[in-house]
């Protein structure tokens, strides 16, 4: 019996901030946690330096006055299911239409966020017992978000000026933060997507360059 205690105790000790973290979940379910968290994380990132390159965007806000609550309005409500995919594209592409008024970084940002909760099932946390993540989604997102990459950087308005800045030049160097943040939600996509076909034998359908085509894959539930 004392040895069952001591036991417990360090497990608990060692996993203080969630004792039973771990218990049920298999080596890709830690994984697929990490990954979720990681571009949650990235997407926050991307959120605030859009709207500090693209201030006005703010101000066309009709619900809220701060980035704080922006961000609060896309990370912690929760995310309404989208069964055919075609919501969150909607939104992404309405940020892209010259002719929309409002709030460009929110609706697109709403939207993305929406797109990577669906490639992850609109979970955070991950159990054996729970239905596995399909991988031609986790890819097709990635896929999306070079789309979304390319479209930033050649939608322009009437007169002549991108719709939002991302990329800012100093002194003649280019700013690539926006591209690392970028590259990293892909890298973090296409890894966790690659790591559930292997360890389930399946095969992903890849789809030929198609970013100039501008088009984005749905993913649905």
């Amino acid at each position: 019996m004392k040895i069952i205690i001591g036991f417990l105790l360090f497990l608990l000790i060692g996993c203080s901030q969630n004792p039973l973290k771990g218990f049920g979940q298999s080596d890709i379910d830690i994984i697929t946690e990490i990954h979720a968290k990681n571009a949650l994380e990235i997407l926050e990132t991307l959120t605030v330096k859009l709207y500090k390159l693209n201030p006005n965007e703010l101000n066309k806000n009709k619900k809220y006055n701060s980035y704080g609550e922006v961000i609060l309005d896309i990370f912690t409500n929760p995310v309404e299911l989208d069964k055919t995919g075609k919501k969150n594209i909607n939104m992404i592409l309405k940020s892209f239409d010259v002719a929309y008024k409002d709030d460009r970084v929110y609706i697109l940002m709403k939207g993305l966020h929406g797109m990577i909760k669906a490639s992850y099932n609109y979970k955070e946390s991950f159990y054996i017992t729970d239905k596995k993540l399909n991988p031609q989604k986790l890819y097709n997102s990635a896929r999306n978000i070079e789309v979304l990459i390319w479209r930033l950087s050649n939608t322009y308005n009437s007169n002549g000026k991108i719709l939002l800045i991302t990329n800012t030049f100093n002194n003649d160097k280019k700013n690539l933060s926006f591209e690392r943040l970028f590259g990293k939600l892909i890298a973090n996509q296409d890894i966790l997507s690659k790591s559930i076909a292997s360890q389930e034998g399946r095969t992903i359908q890849k789809f030929a360059k198609r970013i100039a085509s501008a088009i984005f894959l749905p993913i649905g539930i």
